[in-house]
């Protein structure tokens, strides 16, 4: 049976799609059961050739589709599609589930091979998708206090950047004065995010021993994409923050800087090393900002629960209970601010 190093070697080589609706597919065995890709952005597709086959699970079944895919090369392929995201170690997961796949007879019966290793693809994916919301989040956040070391002025870079907390378990991404931020990533096409408590959508009430006067949840949405002269990357947008800070005279603080940055997302198998892992998958993965907007969340007319809404029902735990925000592009005139640049002057209190 084709060794799990020879199915690693053989993902290592796949290249990515030229255009957006044909593949160049890698086929694992002479059988053609499972075949490997990658799309435009990079992912890794598994292709697995047959009839649809129908996951047990929500997990497995919100990255597999069945389709007529086109090829550079040959008839269309009907099979279903696992589509792995762009971050983790996605190499290696392919590799190991193809080797699970074909260890459970895959080439002789697609069907039982596929029931008997969903749940070890479910773990995969599970992990993968925790890699992808932490490497989201750290590029959002990265994002955001590469314009406000630009915004500020150079004796308050230091500080601007001891201001952000998110590399750590914290109540607030940064605070800035009586300024909290909480920074919310997506890549979805609108401002929706998980809540995790309340606590994170409301100024810190000041008798939990907090003082903020404002509290802006910033909404970042990024998209995969190209590289170009308008993408970035996590060590592109780490590089910026060092070379300010270097640049004003704060060299002291670079290793710390770094150092939190390696923090960021360990629980969830990042650890974004910046000297030795600049050039890693998948940390080159390059976004684009699709919009970022600072919500003043001391809007009364954005309507999500309050304190107040949890806090009278006695036998409800406030911090326990957790939601989903969909915030619209337009509260009122002046809530949300666009754009990054000026949402990083608003938290640092200068004038638009």
């Amino acid at each position: 049976m084709t060794s799990y190093e020879d199915i690693l070697q053989l993902v290592a080589g796949v290249h990515r799609a030229t255009t957006g609706d044909v593949r160049d597919v890698s086929w694992v065995t002479n059988g053609e059961v499972i075949g490997v890709a990658r799309d435009q952005a990079g992912r890794l597709e598994l292709f697995l050739a047959g009839e649809e086959l129908r996951p047990h699970t929500l997990t497995v079944r919100g990255v597999l589709q069945h389709h007529e895919w086109h090829r550079a090369a040959g008839a269309p392929l009907a099979a279903s599609r696992l589509l792995l995201p762009a971050f983790g170690h996605f190499d290696q997961v392919c590799a190991f589930i193809a080797t699970e796949l074909l260890r459970n007879g895959a080439d002789q019966d697609l069907e039982a091979a596929f029931g008997a290793t969903e749940p070890i693809v479910e773990l995969a994916i599970q992990r993968l998708q925790l890699s992808e919301s932490a490497m989201l989040g750290l590029a959002g956040e990265l994002l955001l206090l590469v314009a406000m070391c630009r915004q500020a002025d150079d004796q308050f870079v230091g500080q601007v950047v001891n201001s952000w907390y998110g590399w750590r378990r914290s109540a607030r991404d940064f605070v800035w004065d009586a300024t909290g931020v909480e920074v919310k990533t997506t890549s979805r096409t609108n401002s929706t995010h998980e809540i995790q408590g309340v606590h994170q959508i409301e100024p810190a009430d000041p008798d939990d021993g907090g003082g903020e006067q404002r509290l802006l949840l910033v909404s970042i949405g990024l998209q995969v994409s190209e590289p170009s002269n308008s993408s970035f990357s996590v060590p592109m947008l780490a590089q910026r923050v060092v070379d300010r800070l270097d640049a004003t005279g704060n060299q002291a603080l670079i290793g710390q800087f770094l150092s939190n940055v390696a923090a960021y997302g360990s629980e969830s198998g990042i650890g974004y090393n910046h000297p030795t892992m600049s050039n890693d998958a998948p940390f080159t993965t390059t976004f684009s900002t699709a919009f970022a907007r600072g919500y003043d969340m001391g809007d009364p007319d954005i309507e999500v629960l309050r304190r107040e809404d949890v806090a009278e029902r006695h036998h409800v735990e406030l911090q326990s209970v957790t939601f989903r925000i969909n915030l619209p592009g337009a509260v009122s005139a002046h809530n949300p601010i666009p754009g990054v640049n000026p949402v990083a002057r608003a938290i640092l209190g200068l004038p638009q």
